[in-house]
């Protein structure tokens, strides 16, 4: 009896149907065989066996076929990762159904050649040195990245969603991640953190690349290590490429590749780098770097290189650059730095087809989502729209940002929660239409019913959520390009704007692109009233429709969701917060309805001076009020925070710090004290009429300068300075802001023939301002660029002979710095200091002012 238990015994323990590899199979096999055995573990079927392989006979990359002959199930994978992905489908239907199926022969490949999300290795803070973007790998920075579990967990996730890309963004990693014994001076972590970093990255990339996954390291041009800055007496950031910083860069990239076999790069050329030298860095410097680290490996397959399209001259770059590099890909934004529209147009279309036409394939880049931010955002239509429209032009790659991205792995939600169990009809939708977005409606409709059923319990109130994400995902998009100032991360939409800001859009430097390629034809809030007024026909969508149109979408959603809430059995405190968002989302564009339309007869009133124009606006500011801070009592306890941008690069509605203007709460006065102030106004129209009404302004408090190259001259700022150093063009006004500042004035001849480059030392971080022109004469008037900088003051100088200055500012860290726009002319007006607010506005020196279109922006100031 007991030979007979033991056999039993035995045979129960190898009941499990066998999973079997080739003998040379790789990593990305054995990971899915395993993965594969997992799901069969509880399977038993008498002769039933699973093989694993690759097979010629199956085409394309990543593709996969599941069949069955006789008691054999293949797996057959066109590569590695096919076979892969093979094990993986098979692994879920066996889940879904306890069994191995009677009958299967299914066949699948990607239709996007590169499918990832990013991850930041960035803060919500500018904190190292005052420097954009650079941050060290500490675990006091960046916990999670030493958290083996959590990558665990995350990466699988990525490989069950078919992800085979994920980007880490940082300045410049290196020093966190290499030995650099030709620049010890570059070190700037201890030797045992150093050791740390670089045994994690080793297992982190391994791991990636075991689930298909390639780990793509992002840097931005030209950064070096501030330990070696420092040394070197060098600024951290630098606009023009130096031997020096070409050798470093150089040398960096050729250990990183030497060092880390399975990853790839990815690259900012401009921003700190001037466009013009974009392609030579990347010619010269950088595709040699990969170069001398494949010599050293002794391999000849070349690591993907990503060129991002962002500030710098993306078509020369790669025209210059492909001849030499074969594996490179080109990257660009899809709606800028925010979601507005499932399709693109104009220059932006223009130049998706531009980089497609290269050759090389082409990724866009759904960026940042700062329209998105912080609700819970999840319409599968939406996506598989936009990836359709990717597919139509030629795209065939994806990198994705989570709905917030300063702050991994973490969300706004108070408590916080984890990104990818919070947002995980994001990252699955994004991954499912990248993968193929030809699906029919209907069954996808079906399919995502099914999927959120498995959150909430029920069919029934998971149709009412899905109805609920798709109702609420059309509001941010359809109206920040109505009325928004731009799809940047300059501006936080949920924040709610100023009045000023929706009847003077173009004083906060308005994007056009935001409207005229990041969304469908239609008007602005300006236009529409003109419009109205001059009684012509409308084109397209309206801002008043349009806001119209999402707050009743946004209602709609929400009682979509509260019919889902007796049905809900699982999760159900996850269900109340995503509840809470739609009442919140609802609120929001209940508010921007009200402040909309009230907006609009401010500007009408600019035509008609009727001061009932006025009258009527009153009201409806104060409705929009009513709603916002029921949006302030509906986020007080739920949300830490509205976005996850802590620095000055936020601009809209108010200038951005960490505490400052970081939730709804922090704006209420100030909306609160906007609404008074219109209030006030009105009854001095109403009690006097029309006037002017004039307030002093102290100039702003400098920060002291001195100048580090041979070009340039410090001059005082007043009226009769001249504002080059070769001609004898003055000051005949400027604005009282400006008054006493140390500015610099450059050679006007040098300026136009090659360009000035300036170095300077600064004794604290500041804002610099600069004064540019516009003129059609190439090579005469320099331009900023505009992704980085703001226009604080029009019209800030008078110059007799010249065109209005416009000036902009930009902020820059402590310790030496450098200037370079390439050819034309500027002047530099002063240096204040960083957490100073300058009041965008116009300026006006004469009563001639009083013929332009009249300033309306009073009212509210």
């Amino acid at each position: 009896m007991r030979v007979l238990l033991l056999l039993a015994m035995a045979a129960a323990a190898h009941s499990a149907v066998p999973v079997s590899t080739g003998a040379g199979a790789s990593a990305r096999e054995l990971f899915g065989a395993e993965r594969l055995r997992v799901a069969l573990a509880g399977v038993s079927r008498a002769g039933a066996h699973v093989v694993v392989e690759t097979n010629s006979a199956v085409k394309d990359s990543e593709a996969f076929r599941l069949s069955r002959a006789g008691n054999e199930w293949i797996v057959a994978g066109s590569d590695a990762s096919g076979a892969l992905y093979g094990c993986l489908e098979l692994a879920r239907r066996v889940k879904e159904a306890g069994a191995l199926p009677e009958q299967i022969d299914f066949s699948d490949h990607p239709q996007f050649v590169l499918r990832g999300p990013n991850i930041g290795m960035q803060k919500t803070a500018i904190t190292y040195d005052g420097a954009m973007y650079d941050y060290r790998y500490t675990p006091e920075e960046f916990g999670f990245f030493y958290d083996r579990a959590l990558w665990t967990r995350y990466l699988d996730f990525l490989a069950d969603n078919r992800m085979n890309t994920l980007y880490l963004w940082n300045g410049h990693p290196f020093p966190s991640l290499l030995k650099l014994p030709k620049y010890p001076e570059a070190q700037e972590l201890s030797d045992a953190q150093l050791e740390q970093n670089m045994a994690m990255f080793r297992w982190l990339t391994a791991e990636a690349d075991r689930r298909g996954i390639w780990v793509i390291q992002a840097f931005y041009n030209i950064h070096i290590s501030h330990a070696l800055a420092k040394a070197k007496g060098l600024p951290f950031q630098q606009s023009k490429p130096t031997e020096f910083s070409s050798s470093y860069t150089r040398y960096c990239i050729s250990e990183f590749i030497r060092t880390y076999p399975n990853v790839g790069l990815m690259m900012t050329l401009g921003e700190a780098l001037s466009p013009q030298y974009g392609p030579e860095w990347l010619t010269r410097t950088i595709i040699p770097g990969v170069k001398d680290g494949m010599r050293e490996l002794g391999v000849t397959r070349e690591p993907p290189i990503i060129v991002r399209a962002h500030a710098t001259h993306i078509e020369e770059a790669m025209q210059q650059a492909l001849p030499l590099y074969q594996n490179i890909y080109t990257m660009h934004k899809w709606n800028g730095e925010s979601l507005t529209w499932t399709d693109v147009r104009g220059e932006v279309l223009r130049m998706h087809k531009s980089l497609v036409d290269l050759g090389s394939t082409h990724i866009a880049n759904v960026h940042l989502l700062s329209n998105l931010e912080p609700f819970r955002w999840g319409s599968p239509e939406f996506i598989q729209k936009v990836m359709q429209s990717c597919q139509r032009i030629g795209i065939r790659g994806l990198h994705l940002y989570p709905l917030r991205y300063w702050d991994w792995p973490n969300n706004a939600d108070n408590p916080a929660e984890l990104a990818i169990d919070r947002d995980w009809i994001w990252f699955e939708a994004w991954a499912r239409y990248a993968w193929n977005p030809n699906r029919d409606p209907g069954a996808e409709r079906e399919y995502w019913i099914g999927r959120i059923a498995g959150h909430y319990g029920s069919r029934q109130a998971a149709a009412k959520i899905l109805d609920a994400y798709q109702l609420s995902g059309v509001c941010a998009p359809r109206l920040l390009p109505r009325i928004g100032i731009t799809e940047g991360n300059r501006q936080s939409f949920t924040l709610g704007m100023l009045m000023t800001q929706l009847i003077d859009p173009e004083r906060y430097n308005a994007l056009t692109l935001l409207w005229e390629g990041d969304a469908p034809p239609g008007e602005r809030l300006d236009e529409w009233v003109r419009k109205e007024w001059e009684q012509r026909a409308h084109e397209g969508e309206t801002p008043i429709g349009v806001a119209g149109e999402v707050m009743q979408s946004a209602i709609r959603a929400v009682a979509a969701a509260e019919a889902a809430a007796g049905g809900v059995t699982r999760n159900r405190e996850e269900f109340a917060r995503l509840l809470n968002d739609m009442r919140c989302i609802e609120q929001q564009y209940r508010y921007y309805n009200a402040k909309t339309r009230a907006a609009a007869l401010v500007l009408r009133y600019g035509y008609s001076h009727d001061i009932g124009d006025l009258r009527q606006a009153l009201p409806l500011l104060a409705e929009s009020m009513e709603h916002y801070r029921k949006l302030v009592e509906l986020t007080d306890k739920t949300y830490r925070e509205a976005c996850s941008v802590h620095s000055s690069s936020r601009r809209i509605p108010f200038l951005g710090a960490p505490g400052r203007y970081t939730h709804w709460r922090d704006c209420l006065p100030a909306y609160e004290r906007e609404l008074a102030t219109f209030q006030k106004n009105l009854k001095l129209l109403e009690g006097a009429g029309p006037r002017t009404l004039l307030t002093g302004r102290e100039p702003l408090p400098g920060v002291p300068v001195k100048l580090a190259g041979a070009a340039g001259e410090l001059f005082r700022m007043e009226r009769g300075a001249k504002v080059y150093t070769d001609r004898d063009f003055a000051m005949q006004q400027i604005a009282p802001e400006l008054r006493g500042l140390t500015g610099i004035r450059i050679s006007d001849d040098a300026a136009a023939k090659t360009g000035v480059h300036l170095e300077f030392d600064l004794a604290e971080p500041t804002q610099i301002l600069v004064g540019f022109f516009r003129s059609e004469k190439k090579g005469a008037a320099a331009a900023p660029p505009k992704d980085e900088w703001e226009p604080v003051l029009r019209n800030g100088i008078v110059v007799e002979g010249m065109p209005g200055f416009t000036v902009w500012s930009h902020a820059l860290p402590a310790g030496k710095n450098d200037l370079d726009f390439g050819r034309g002319a500027y002047v530099v007006l002063g240096f204040i200091r960083r957490d100073t607010q300058v009041e965008p506005r116009m300026v006006f020196f004469s009563e001639a002012a009083a013929k332009q279109r009249p300033d309306l922006d009073w009212l509210f100031e």
